[in-house]
């Protein structure tokens, strides 16, 4: 049986000239004739790396020593940045952050679809610090040290962070690291959690405890006392989301409020954006972009809670969400019915299928909005175009796929893109939500 041969690091840090940043923020050089990327290097600097691994098609490194500055290099705020891999931009001054994801879209727009919009968006900004209210926190208990770590993944996502705190944690979960890992560390099952999945709502922090082993009285009892010291509210989870239940036992919905008094009611493991202000922003873009009118009839695909359709039904006549999750399909009706909203119908349909025959689909819309996952909306994309909408709005958390379906759009269904852009829903990150205005 052939054996896999483990590869041979360069021993000692060397000296590289950054020539450029890829995709995911990391510095990009060559060795060897062979690309090479470098954690916490920016383009134009000298600098002493360490080879820490790579493959065949290239090398990897991380900085050990910066020789020559880049201009747009800045001191990272936190003190476990070297080490956390919950940031990994946080040495690019915000400015130049943005810029660089604005030239990401860019770039991924003229190789894929061979083109760029009639105009540029200015990109969206809200608050770099404190703005994630949504994290799945990873949890480890380190026998070596007979402490418990609760955090995000070091750079090299082998291990957790030794961190204390988070500087973009929302408050107050930012400061509950360090309790957290003392009562875990109280837990009989320690060494049987696996991460904490932590959603904050408007009055409310609620946590997701994931158990391997059950969870026994005495245990519980500490996690129950956590929870009434912290005024936070206390789940478990031993499989799969069904599994999710409330130890504290509130009655109390968990929500947040929103655009022009709407309000969403959530359960914690419900995905929400992770960005409070820059969701309502990007909303009130979105708003703009589609010159919403009382009698336009818009169809919202992809539309899990409502996001966009709650708000999106006070400015129309008629607003259809289509989401192929059926649980988050039922809480959007709930919410509606909440908001005493009586133009807003929601449908549960898997749209990777064809639904040309579906009732909700021969509706006569004027204007779509999609937000699909990170995979995109290739299958959906001829469906849209056989409507008679004039107007196509674009929403998405992964700027290839969006560039790929632009292709699609405007090279074979007929579409053009009038407008696009970007919003710096992560901050600190090479994450970056983008948006697209297509029009006919």
């Amino acid at each position: 049986m052939a054996r896999h041969r483990r590869r041979k690091l360069i021993e000692q840090p060397f000296e590289a000239v950054i020539e450029d940043l890829s995709h995911d923020g990391r510095g990009i050089t060559r060795i060897n004739g062979k690309v090479m990327f470098v954690n916490g290097a920016l383009p134009g600097e000298s600098v002493l790396v360490k080879h820490t691994g790579g493959n065949k098609n290239f090398e990897e490194g991380v900085v050990t020593e910066v020789l020559k500055a880049s201009v747009d290099r800045v001191e990272a705020k936190c003190k476990f940045y070297q080490i956390c891999n919950g940031c990994t931009m946080m040495h690019l001054s915000p400015s130049k952050q943005i810029e660089f994801k604005q030239n990401t879209l860019k770039q991924n727009l003229l190789k894929m679809a061979r083109l760029q919009p009639d105009s540029w968006l200015l990109p969206l900004t809200d608050s770099a610090w404190h703005y994630r209210r949504r994290a799945r926190l990873s949890v480890r208990w380190v026998i070596a040290k007979d402490k418990i770590l609760v955090g995000f993944r070091e750079k090299n996502g082998r291990y957790v962070a030794d961190m204390d705190y988070c500087e973009i944690l929302q408050k107050p979960l930012d400061d509950l690291l360090m309790p957290l890992a003392k009562m875990i560390e109280a837990l009989k099952i320690r060494q049987h959690i696996a991460q904490i999945e932590a959603s904050i709502a408007d009055d409310d922090v609620a946590l997701i405890v994931r158990h391997l082993k059950p969870i026994n009285l005495v245990d519980e009892k500490i996690l129950l006392e956590f929870a009434q010291k912290h005024n936070v509210r206390m789940f478990s989870q031993s499989k799969g989301p069904k599994t999710i239940f409330e130890l504290t036992k509130s009655t109390k919905p968990l929500y947040f409020d929103m655009l022009d008094g709407i309000r969403m009611e959530f359960l914690p493991s419900d995905f929400i954006q992770v960005n409070a202000g820059m969701n309502e922003k990007m909303i009130a873009q979105a708003m703009d972009l589609l010159d919403l009118q009382k009698e336009d009839v818009v169809l919202d695909l992809f539309c899990g809670l409502g996001n966009f359709t709650l708000p999106f039904s006070k400015k129309v006549k008629q607003i259809v969400g289509i989401e192929g999750e059926k649980s988050l399909v039922e809480r959007a009706i709930h919410n509606a019915k909440l908001n005493k909203l009586d133009n807003v119908k929601f449908e549960v349909a898997d749209l990777r299928r064809n639904h040309e025959n579906s009732e909700w689909f021969k509706v006569n819309y004027n204007k779509v909005l999609i937000d699909p996952p990170r995979s995109g909306a290739w299958e959906v994309l001829p469906l849209i175009a056989k409507t008679k909408a004039k107007y196509l709005l674009y929403v998405s958390c992964h700027p290839a796929s969006l560039a790929r379906d632009t292709d699609r759009l405007v090279n074979h269904l007929g579409f053009k893109l009038i407008k696009a852009g970007v919003m710096d829903m992560f901050p600190h990150t090479s994450h970056v939500e983008s948006i697209a205005l297509f029009g006919r």
